[in-house]
């Protein structure tokens, strides 16, 4: 029975432990948004290294235009917390609160994908 127990707590700190690297894992990419590091979100993205250099360019202006899209609607992003997620197998979505320096704040949903060990956007 100590040994049942034993298993259950060491497999509750790991999946705490992925958990939490999930979590850091949205939250560092939309905090390189925030930071306007467009390049190193878009490195987030888990076939990142498989797009051709155009497709990749293509898809840093779209991260910037969305950035400044939000920065004219409701200023810069202020801060960058999960508040959920649901974890199926090695898929995953995080909820991240994204608050802007006009007091608003607004809920993304982000798909992420386990590979090998690190969790990244889907």
């Amino acid at each position: 029975m100590v040994f049942v127990t034993f298993v259950a707590l060491i497999m509750t700190a790991s999946c705490s432990t992925d958990r939490e690297r999930l979590h850091r894992a949205a939250e560092k990419a939309y905090e390189y948004l925030q930071k306007g590091k467009y390049d190193k979100f878009v490195g987030e993205i888990a076939y990142a290294d498989s797009m051709s250099e155009d497709y990749r360019a293509q898809m840093v202006d779209l991260v910037h235009e969305y950035t400044e899209t939000l920065k004219r609607q409701h200023g810069d992003m202020i801060s960058v917390t999960t508040v959920g997620d649901t974890i199926i197998g090695e898929q995953a979505h995080v909820y991240l609160q994204i608050t802007f320096t006009d007091s608003t704040s607004e809920e993304v949903g982000v798909p992420m994908v386990k590979v090998g060990k690190k969790w990244m956007m889907q």
